[in-house]
């Protein structure tokens, strides 16, 4: 989450647990504590950049950490602000646990990954349950902390205030891994008509708003990333990118180190493309779809590129590369998702045979049906560039 809504919950929590002595002092400790865990950001640029993806949400998003500093940082306040005060130690060391603890498991409901057990495990945890920002969320949580601040508010106001700031907020939470659930169930009972059987599906929040959500599917030789509305229940849009054979050339980047750590941080759901280049040379990108929402053509937000012979011989790379989008481009897409309205067939899209086009359902003729599903066969040798889904 966004440094903002980490603020309310450090603030929040923090002064539910604080006690009657700190009531007040803990809601702003609790902010200043429950934004820190997000300083690990200052070590993206090591590892020649990779960093941004190895150490965010990393060791000070562990579950331990608060166990282990929230004790050491609560009592060096309480030395700094309260020293001969020993009713008030236990407090401090409450809020210093809680308000490190509250922002791990936060983070661990949006769609980016946290690493709950580094260093000494790096598995990624993600539940999709919210969007990285979410209005919707902080505005339910600040309610809630605005209200125990308003010193004004007898004390038993201020209190459920909070409490139910805090409860309502979490219920969103959970009610987003319930929509998720959902939304994967009606992928499978839709996409599975055409594709057959699934390796797996996820889906993901989007920005904003809970109502439209991204999602990626795999099937056999294909990776299927696309949008699914609450608008249109039934009828999610989505587009197919073949994935290449394996071959010497997919081998030796597949092996190549920037390629695993990419692989790791988007959890699998990486999309293979290969161009071919004069001379023989194939650029080959990686590109991680969990927000290929954010692109026209289902592309991914950001990868890694390398150029390879066809024998394996690596000539550049891999190395990171971020997708550039016109700006008016993103923001007039982002309107859309908003609204919950998906792309249609005459953006390059496919939705399920039976859903009508908007202009349908506007009382205009259809659109074209889709071409058929088996018509994006994997590619059987390295794909040449007229299988390429959008520009490189």
């Amino acid at each position: 989450m966004e440094p903002v809504t980490q603020a309310l919950l450090g603030a929040a929590t923090a002064e539910l647990v604080a006690g009657r002595t700190l009531r007040g002092r803990a809601l702003g400790w609790g902010a200043v504590i429950g934004m820190s865990p997000d300083l690990d950001v200052l070590l993206g640029p090591l590892r020649d950049g990779y960093g941004e993806w190895l150490y965010h949400r990393g060791t000070t998003h562990s579950l331990w950490f608060g166990f282990v500093v929230g004790p050491i940082l609560g009592y060096l306040l309480w030395r700094w602000r309260d020293l001969g005060r020993e009713d008030t130690l236990p407090g401090w060391i409450r809020i210093g646990v809680v308000a490190l603890l509250t922002h791990p498991l936060l983070d661990g409901f949006t769609p980016y990954g946290t690493q709950f057990f580094a260093p000494f495990d790096r598995t990624r945890f993600a539940w999709n349950g919210v969007a990285i920002v979410d209005p919707a969320y902080s505005l339910m949580l600040g309610t809630g902390v605005l209200l125990a601040a308003r010193r004004s508010l007898p004390e038993s106001t201020r209190r459920l205030g909070l409490h139910l700031g805090l409860a309502l907020s979490t219920a969103y939470l959970l009610l987003g891994l319930v929509v998720n659930h959902s939304v994967v169930r009606d992928l499978r009972t839709r996409l599975e008509t055409s594709y057959g059987a699934l390796e797996r599906v996820r889906a993901y929040p989007t920005f904003l708003q809970p109502w439209t959500r991204g999602f990626v599917a795999r099937a056999d030789g294909l990776v299927i990333a696309g949008l699914h509305s609450w608008q249109e229940w039934d009828c999610p849009a989505w587009r197919v990118h073949p994935q290449p054979a394996p071959s010497p050339a997919l081998a030796a980047v597949d092996a190549a180190w920037p390629t695993r750590i990419l692989r790791w941080h988007a959890d699998g759901d990486v999309a293979t493309f290969v161009h071919r280049e004069p001379g023989g040379v194939l650029r080959v990108r990686l590109e991680d779809v969990r927000y290929s929402w954010f692109s026209p053509e289902a592309r991914g937000a950001w990868g890694i590129e390398a150029r390879v012979t066809e024998d394996g011989e690596l000539r550049s790379g891999p190395v990171r590369f971020p997708r550039e989008m016109r700006t008016d481009e993103a923001l007039a897409r982002l309107r859309q998702l908003l609204l919950g309205r998906l792309p249609g067939r005459e953006d390059g899209w496919e939705r399920p045979p039976d859903c009508a086009a908007p202009a349908q359902q506007a009382g205009e003729r259809d659109a074209p049906p889709p071409p058929p599903s088996r018509s994006h066969p994997a590619c059987a040798t390295l794909c040449p560039p007229s299988t390429e889904t959008g520009p490189a």
